[in-house]
């Protein structure tokens, strides 16, 4: 206890950030794993445990398995897995970075990225 009676409470500066991805859609996903985004979405063999996010895209803008989004080491990255349309993401600053297959892509929260004609918008929790 404090000198005061009350307890001190220390700041935990240890724990991750939490991201929701915000899709157009209107559905909203806690990032809790890698995640693959796409029309039906299947992990290779080098992706390990992932989550999925199933887009319905009747006009098929969104490929298969579009993009990835996960965080490592070196904090929040998007990776867009050989698209037919590409993959944009704009950063909060509005810069915007084309993706190139297989290319891992920095970003933070605020970044919005373009699969196709749907939005993911990164937000924090």
């Amino acid at each position: 206890m404090s000198h005061n009676g009350m307890w001190a409470v220390a700041s935990d500066t240890t724990q991750p950030l939490r991201y929701v991805l915000s899709v157009s859609d209107g559905n909203r996903y806690a990032l809790t794993a890698p995640t693959l985004i796409g029309r039906n979405p299947h992990p290779t063999p080098q992706d390990g445990a992932c989550n999925l996010v199933l887009i319905s895209d009747p006009l098929r803008t969104v490929s298969k398995t579009h993009l990835m989004i996960a965080t490592d080491g070196g904090g929040l990255y998007v990776v867009d897995r050989d698209s037919t349309n590409g993959t944009v993401v704009t950063l909060p600053d509005g810069q915007q970075v084309i993706c190139g297959a297989g290319q891992k892509v920095r970003i933070t929260a605020g970044a919005t990225v373009m699969c196709g004609q749907f939005a993911v918008r990164i937000e924090l929790q």
